[in-house]
């Protein structure tokens, strides 16, 4: 609910990419309650489908982002199409939220009164606050994907896109760029971690101002004026592939045996 989707993506990526690298070597089966490890593992990547969809800037690894798309194409095809699929995804991911409050037991208790579980109330009203909010971002997912066909388009031709008016289309441009700006985790520097109480670098980190959208945009004279986001290249990935790639087909050649 702080829209700190690339926190989120980067965190619970990096804590994918882990148990994953862990499924395969066969050291989390060692560690004990490793079966609980799959359940956890699922639902973290449904909140990553969850939250690369809202923010679609790269933060993931490839094995990673591959996972999300085979697991959860069919919701984020829903999504998509218009219809109903975060809340499916949200409910079988978020924590069980508990009310600290002490339910009203002299109400509940009353002959009349209506049989209400009233231990998930705050669990309803979590699903309750975040469906509201992806109602939001429906409307503007449908406006990004017009604004990058385009360099330059006019407000009131965006807004026909969208079948809204002028007046009720424009504060939905402002509303995009507040959605998306969040706070994102800094990184530790030398002279903050000199100057907090411990010296520690935990303490050194410093959360800076950033957005998660992956497009620019200004408004100028009724004429909206786009410019993709810088897209940080990172060629290690590609090499590190190749090289496995080459490793795999050296092995087979290993293996061919030729009658001369």
């Amino acid at each position: 609910m702080l829209r700190r989707y690339k926190d989120a993506a980067s965190m619970l990526g990096g804590i994918c990419l882990f148990m994953q690298r862990g499924f395969k070597t066969g050291q989390l089966r060692k560690i004990p309650g490793s079966e609980q490890f799959n359940k956890l593992f699922d639902r973290m990547i449904a909140l990553l489908a969850i939250v690369t969809h809202i923010c679609p800037t790269p933060l993931l690894d490839d094995s990673i982002a591959s996972v999300v798309r085979e697991k959860h194409v069919n919701n984020l095809s829903k999504i998509e199409s218009g219809e109903e699929g975060y809340e499916e995804l949200f409910v079988f991911a978020c924590p069980k939220f508990v009310n600290p409050a002490v339910p009203d037991y002299d109400q509940a208790l009353k002959p009349e009164a209506p049989a209400m579980p009233y231990g998930q109330d705050a669990y309803k009203l979590q699903v309750h606050h975040f469906m509201n909010e992806m109602a939001a971002h429906q409307t503007l997912r449908k406006m990004r994907s017009y604004m990058c066909l385009y360099t330059s388009i006019e407000v009131e031709k965006l807004a026909t896109f969208n079948d809204m008016k002028v007046e009720d289309f424009e504060p939905w441009l402002a509303c995009f760029k507040h959605k998306m700006n969040q706070l994102e985790r800094g990184l530790a520097t030398a002279d903050s971690a000199s100057k907090s109480p411990k010296g520690g670098a935990q303490q050194g980190k410093q959360d800076k101002l950033g957005t998660a959208m992956d497009i620019h945009y200004f408004v100028a004279r009724s004429v909206v004026h786009v410019d993709e986001a810088e897209k940080t290249r990172r060629f290690e990935n590609f090499f590190m592939k190749q090289i496995a790639n080459n490793d795999d087909v050296l092995r087979q050649v290993e293996r061919l045996r030729i009658d001369v």
